[in-house]
């Protein structure tokens, strides 16, 4: 475990960490509550956290865009939404929050659960794994998809098959998208041959504690997999880090097993880990 390990926050327990445009770091509540945590001092100052919006249910997952509207996988209303935080007069603000999918053909989302953008197309790719539980070994029915920002159509790339898929990722090329299958204890790789046009397969069997939660995927390639555990079963967390080939080149060790969100920060130096069991958020140098 890194000497340098800082705690950022262990308020409340929050998951899916993620960097704004701006620089600063998101988490959300199963509250509804979406925080923001700055620094005036750059990534090494202290962090203050701080209510910066809600989404009216139970957020799972979130993403920004380039504009700083912000897309939340939301379990309770079982839809994405947009979000975005409009300046008033006098200092205030007001959050404009749209629907931006809920249904595929007509048929309720299991409830989406992570969520990740391209920077080059827009395309927004996300998982439907449902409540823990919902999808399983007994009923792998989670699925994956991707929504064009244009025409906000749907194109499942792995429809009512998996099992409770979570962690979603893109490769630093975006021609590969990486998703956590929990219940198999896997990580998928979808290719695209050609463009929007996937090919799925296994890119690495994990093998120990119950499975991936999360993916973070570094600019040289690595990805980083929130190696979840319960903390009856094991005490320490474990994010477990592959290269391109999925070979496990190293592991960062972090206080409690339950992980469930995992981000890179903008300058590439630290891995920033959300851990149910403490209730924290830490963030930890990255391996030199």
């Amino acid at each position: 475990m890194s000497n340098d390990l800082q705690v950022i926050g262990n308020e409340y327990p929050v998951t899916s960490p993620t960097y704004g445009p701006s620089g600063d770091l998101f988490a959300v509540s199963a509250s509804g509550d979406i925080f923001r945590y700055s620094t005036a001092e750059g990534y090494d100052g202290e962090f203050q956290m701080e209510a910066w919006g809600n989404s009216s249910g139970q957020p799972m997952g979130i993403d920004f865009d380039s504009q700083g509207v912000a897309f939340v996988c939301d379990a309770a209303h079982q839809a994405i939404f947009r979000i975005l935080r409009v300046e008033r007069e006098g200092g205030t603000f007001a959050h404009q929050i749209d629907p931006y999918v809920k249904e595929y053909e007509q048929s309720q989302f299991l409830g989406p659960n992570s969520l990740c953008l391209s920077r080059q197309t827009g395309m927004l790719y996300f998982t439907d794994s449902g409540p823990f539980g919902e999808t399983s070994l007994q009923n792998p029915r989670g699925s994956v998809f991707a929504i064009s920002p244009s025409t906000q159509l749907l194109i499942p790339l792995c429809l009512n098959t998996l099992a409770h898929p979570c962690g979603v990722a893109l490769s630093p090329d975006e021609k590969n998208i990486y998703v956590a299958e929990m219940a198999m204890n896997r990580i998928l790789r979808f290719t695209q041959h050609p463009p929007q046009v996937f090919h799925c397969s296994v890119f690495a069997q994990l093998s120990g504690r119950f499975g991936p939660t999360a993916l973070a995927v570094s600019a040289a390639g690595d990805i980083y997999v929130a190696h979840f555990d319960f903390a009856d079963n094991a005490e320490t967390g474990r994010v477990v880090v592959l290269n391109p080939e999925g070979e496990v080149t190293a592991a960062i060790s972090v206080p409690g097993p339950e992980i469930t969100g995992l981000c890179i920060s903008p300058d590439q130096r630290h891995l920033v880990v959300t851990e149910r069991s403490t209730t924290s958020l830490y963030r930890t140098p990255l391996p030199a």
